[in-house]
């Protein structure tokens, strides 16, 4: 009995002071990270969603079938949101909940993002790379919510600037979603057109998932604008378009017609499918170089694998967004090492300087700038394909 109870103490002893092993990092085992993604699957915005995840998908595939990160291939899991506020808070609230996910990953808009925000600095969940170029989830900067693309910000002064500065056209109208992401844009344009002293000479609004835009127009119209800035999708923005120039042709009007631009999260691809021949001259701002340019290899390595995994989605602006900021997430994830968590893969972005993707941009993070590129690439249709503006007067011709 004596020995049985020495046994029984030394056992215990070799317990107490071995320290326990750390709890599972949620989404994080041995072999896999399992991320999540709410966005638009069905609905007026289904190919912004259906885009971007397959971009997304493009590349981590690759990663998988090269072994993965650290030996963890990379799992994703997406669900519909209708790119309804509602929706995604839902789905986000399951991701977390239920599924466990390391992080959401990829939703697609300003609303929706919105609507997920409080949930996800109330979990301590990051998003990676929110379809949204909206200042207000960028400044003040928040720990969670972490930017691949550029700010519609910077995307209305670059157009601004094109009209006002370059051109010198200064009757700049707005038509815009009434919503958060409308109202992001107006906001950018307003203060681009501010810093030149000038204010919207119109702005007219439309209905999130619908396309009545008739009455924007007519306001927008009334004041014969030299351009207009759109916050839209693709659908209502190619009716407002169409619409407009056909009602230029029908009624013989004499002034020449505005430059339409678009801020990217439009749809570019779709939009000028929709437009059809009255596209010419449109203009749309990038945050990612056309994906015809394959002189950058990051372009090349997209194409490739868009080609390989999804043969039947042609490439385009959106899955080519969603495919490099994949390729920053794989980075990150690289240089936070094995003993992955979802503090130490933040504190590995916020320490990111001058990362060369190859695409024409580099990615620079820190703890007071959670948006990786800074970059626009201004484009034009013409003949129905994107081309780049290298001088704002060749956009009137």
């Amino acid at each position: 009995m004596c020995m049985l109870r020495r046994v029984v103490l030394l056992v215990l002893s070799a317990v107490l002071l071995c320290p326990l092993p750390a709890l599972a990092e949620p989404g994080v085992t041995a072999t896999q990270i399992t991320v999540g993604m709410t966005t638009a699957l069905n609905g007026s915005a289904s190919f912004l969603g259906i885009s971007f995840k397959a971009g997304v998908e493009a590349y981590l595939n690759a990663v998988n079938d090269s072994g993965g990160v650290h030996g963890r291939k990379i799992r994703l899991l997406a669900y519909d949101d209708g790119y309804e506020p509602s929706h995604a808070l839902t789905n986000a609230t399951k991701f977390v909940k239920e599924d466990g996910v390391f992080c959401l990953l990829g939703n697609v808009g300003t609303p929706t993002t919105l609507a997920i925000r409080d949930l996800l600095t109330r979990e301590k969940v990051f998003l990676f790379a929110p379809f949204t170029g909206a200042e207000a989830l960028r400044q003040p900067v928040d720990r969670y919510l972490l930017h691949y693309r550029a700010s519609y910000n910077q995307e209305t002064e670059v157009f601004v600037k094109g009209m006002v500065d370059d051109l010198g056209s200064r009757r700049i109208a707005v038509f815009y979603q009434d919503d958060g992401y409308g109202k992001a844009v107006l906001s950018g344009a307003v203060q681009a057109l501010k810093l030149r002293g000038l204010s919207p000479v119109a702005t007219g609004t439309y209905t999130r998932n619908y396309e009545n835009v008739t009455e924007a127009l007519e306001q927008i119209m009334a004041q014969k604008p030299d351009a207009v800035v759109m916050a839209g999708t693709y659908s209502a923005c190619s009716k407002f378009i169409t619409t407009w120039k056909r009602k230029t042709l029908l009624e013989k009007r004499k002034e020449p017609e505005p430059v339409f631009m678009n801020v990217s999260f439009v749809g570019p691809d779709r939009l000028a499918i929709l437009l059809d021949k009255y596209g010419q001259g449109v203009v749309v701002t990038q945050v990612v170089p056309p994906f015809t340019m394959t002189n950058y290899p990051a372009v090349a390595e997209y194409q490739a694998a868009i080609r390989k995994y999804f043969p039947n989605s042609p490439p385009s602006f959106v899955s080519l967004e969603g495919y490099l900021a994949a390729k920053v997430f794989v980075e990150a994830l690289k240089r936070a090492g094995r003993n992955l968590t979802r503090e130490s893969f933040i504190d590995t972005v916020e320490g990111i300087r001058d990362l060369d993707i190859q695409a024409g941009n580099t990615i620079s993070f820190s703890k007071e700038n959670h948006q990786g590129s800074q970059t626009v690439y201004p484009t034009v249709i013409r003949n129905g394909k994107f081309v780049l503006i290298g001088d704002w007067k060749t956009v009137r011709q």
